[in-house]
């Protein structure tokens, strides 16, 4: 993935109001204080209510850092210092000034590599150490789906000092947003972490995915930075034919019949009738033969969301039963056992 580097902008009077803060210590995060080898940042940003309960929903690292492995973590930053990123991730404009609000709730963290932490001045860098957190937030939406998306992700360049220059990182190539369908729990909680700690594995270059697996998690990703639906559903279904498809003739019905079988295995209501629909959108929409809203006569408007959002939900349950059990992956290991498990 190219990443560019856009110039850090920080406010000339946030900075001054920062400069005579009396207690400096605090705009830092106590375990990386001083800056010495910079940190990657991807803030988990809250733009309105609802917000996390301690008593009824509570957020993931509202006390203290969540530790997922030896250097990627997640924690809640300090008020100004959380500022600071937003600031310098949001767009400069001209003779505007920018009244930056606190809205993180969280942000996902990683220490540099070696090669990249200790690389001298002017030497640069691909900032390839971020891409780990990448993985890791596309993780944590398997265990719950959050808005987390690349808008706020930083580098925290080296410094001795308690104000270090941020630089943010411009992703080229995909969507930086990411977009939910009911958004009233757009956070994750501590027990969330536990289970994302399971999925740590997965971020290694080295491990190796089933190719299914992996075309259908790739879907899955795509479908959540994704707007429309019409390409939401294209991506969600075609995720489940990654995983399900066989033959090359006679592909809706056993589609119908598989994904059947496996959304019983997950306690997911789907049947016949709404697979069988599902694919026939699927059909009209890949080959861009009308749009969602024109195939009425195939599924009344007020269904396109809720069955949607059952096809998401059984790729969804899919995948990370597949990472978190390597046995109930290797299932879709290649077409015999797929043929062998889902006759």
């Amino acid at each position: 993935m190219e990443i560019d580097l856009r110039r850090t902008h920080l406010n000339a009077e946030l900075r001054s109001s920062l400069a005579g803060r009396e207690d400096r210590t605090r705009i830092v995060t106590t375990h990386l204080n001083p800056w010495r080898r910079g940190c990657y940042v991807i803030l988990h940003i809250r733009p309105g209510p609802p917000y996390p309960d301690p008593n009824t929903a509570p957020q993931i690292a509202a006390d203290a850092r969540f530790e997922l492995s030896d250097d990627i973590w997640i924690e809640r930053l300090d008020t100004e210092f959380a500022k600071c990123i937003q600031l310098a991730c949001e767009p400069a404009n001209y003779n505007i000034y920018n009244d930056v609000h606190d809205r993180h709730l969280y942000a996902f963290m990683r220490e540099p590599p070696e090669n990249e932490a200790t690389r001298g001045v002017g030497v640069i860098s691909r900032d390839e150490g971020v891409i780990p957190l990448f993985t890791v937030v596309a993780l944590s939406r398997l265990v719950r789906p959050t808005s987390t998306g690349d808008r706020y992700c930083a580098n925290i360049l080296p410094h001795l000092r308690a104000d270090p220059p941020i630089q943010a990182l411009q992703i080229n190539g995909v969507c930086p947003d990411v977009l939910l369908g009911d958004n009233s729990r757009d956070w994750l909680s501590a027990d969330d972490g536990v289970e994302l700690r399971r999925l740590m594995a997965w971020v290694s270059k080295d491990k190796e995915i089933v190719k299914r697996v992996h075309r259908a998690f790739w879907n899955h990703e795509q479908a959540m930075r994704t707007y429309y639906l019409d390409m939401r559903w294209n991506l969600v279904v075609s995720g489940l034919e990654a995983l399900m498809t066989v033959e090359k003739y006679r592909v809706g019905p056993r589609f119908v019949r598989r994904v059947r079988k496996l959304a019983m295995e997950f306690g997911i209501d789907l049947s016949e009738d709404e697979l069988e629909k599902a694919y026939t959108l699927r059909s009209e929409l890949t080959h861009a033969q009308k749009f969602l809203f024109d195939l009425n006569a195939v599924l009344p408007p007020d269904k396109h969301r809720p069955l949607y959002d059952k096809l998401e939900s059984l790729l969804r349950a899919t995948l990370k039963k597949c990472f978190l059990d390597e046995a109930f992956g290797r299932n879709f290991a290649d077409d015999a056992a797929v043929k062998a498990n889902w006759p």
